[in-house]
């Protein structure tokens, strides 16, 4: 036997070895018992970790601390500004910053709203991306396994003359690549984990697990899609904030000095305009954000009924499979890589599931959505 075929032969050994090293890696040197985190508890932390909410907090209190002593400084004077009125420069500055104070109160907490949902976003996508690429990983581990396998066979024919030097070669970079996609999968994976500690305020270094079932729900609506678009066009935190510009533009407006300045009713005419379109861009594009977003679900639930005949196809000719190989027709390996597509067929209905769960959220909270970019059809 000369060099080339006894470096083969060891090759294929090593390769083998190294598939029970990849799958015992990872429980052999992390027996140490981990932090569990729940969905539920991950939001929570995730929402107190967010210092922009806390600041809003402090913020809200300053300003109704400075609306108090702005009433104060009116010495009981606020009269009902219903209709326009011309008070002197120093009444009308006050009632002029009690209407933005209000204004900005009113955004201020719609904002907060908007960065504790986003907050739970940032965890369900977290949550979601680790579920799925770990089973893609164990998924692309099984895959590198069958290919060592097949290499070891490769290898006895190459012994016998029957496959060149530049296929069993082809066979083992094949081989090597997988190893390194293995490997740089389980660094992504480690990189995610790393993200989610940080954003939940986790110390750095801390061992930790998710407890977390990702499951298929069906999308569902009790109206229809004009009945929803009419709700949350109304309603949504992102027209509530347009909404109090308006209405603080408004207020604005009917205050009029006895001292006013040239053209500044125009200003102010000019600034209710503003304020008006803007929420009228909002609605309109939120109304564009929630069409594309239900179609895309509506075609993510379409793709779902395709990927789940394939698994059924799939699942099929691996039954076949084993009887052919009870029967000696077919080799282990060839039943092992029928069990294979099975489990890929899974998993690609595991990434639709994730795709629809994450879609299904941002449809809920639709200012979420973004009407030029369209969600991801697995």
């Amino acid at each position: 036997m000369n060099l080339k075929k006894l470096t083969a032969i060891a090759l294929a050994f090593t390769m083998v070895i190294s598939a029970n090293a990849f799958a015992a890696d990872s429980s052999s040197d992390k027996e140490e018992t981990k932090v569990v985190i729940t969905y539920d508890e991950a939001v929570e932390r995730a929402i107190k970790n967010t210092t922009s909410i806390a600041s809003i907090d402090d913020a809200v209190d300053l300003m109704e601390k400075n609306k108090e002593a702005l009433f104060t400084n009116l010495e009981g004077y606020y009269p009902y500004v219903s209709n326009d009125i011309t008070v002197d420069s120093s009444i009308g500055s006050l009632l002029s910053s009690i209407g933005t104070i209000d204004t900005n109160t009113k955004s201020y907490r719609y904002q907060k709203q908007m960065l504790e949902e986003t907050a739970e976003l940032m965890v369900k996508n977290y949550f979601n991306t680790i579920v799925t690429s770990e089973n893609a990983l164990e998924l692309t581990k099984e895959s590198l396994q069958l290919k060592q396998e097949e290499y070891s066979q490769l290898v006895m024919k190459h012994n016998l003359g029957m496959l060149s030097d530049n296929e069993l070669e082809t066979a083992k970079n094949e081989i090597t690549k997988m190893m390194s996609n293995v490997t740089a999968a389980e660094l992504t994976i480690d990189s995610v984990y790393e993200s989610l500690a940080s954003s939940i305020g986790l110390a750095k270094g801390t061992e930790f697990e998710i407890d977390y079932d990702l499951e298929y729900t069906p999308f569902s609506m009790t109206t229809g899609i004009e009945g929803y678009i009419n709700v949350k066009t109304e309603s949504d935190p992102s027209v509530m904030v347009a909404k109090a510009k308006l209405e603080d533009a408004e207020y604005q407006k009917k205050i009029s000095l006895y001292d006013t300045e040239p053209y500044s009713y125009l200003s102010k005419e000019n600034n209710v305009n503003s304020a008006d379109r803007e929420l009228g861009d909002t609605q309109k594009n939120l109304r564009t954000s929630i069409i594309n977003g239900y179609n895309s679900i509506t075609q993510l639930e379409s793709n779902r009924e395709s990927l789940e005949a394939a698994l059924t196809d799939a699942q099929t000719s691996y039954e076949t499979a084993k009887v052919k190989y009870e029967l000696g027709n077919i080799t282990e390996l060839e039943l092992k890589e029928a069990e294979l597509a099975v489990e890929s067929a899974e998993n690609d209905i595991l990434s639709n599931t994730s795709s629809h769960d994450l879609l299904v959220f941002q449809f809920e909270h639709p200012y979420m959505l973004s009407s030029s970019s369209s969600s991801s059809q697995s």
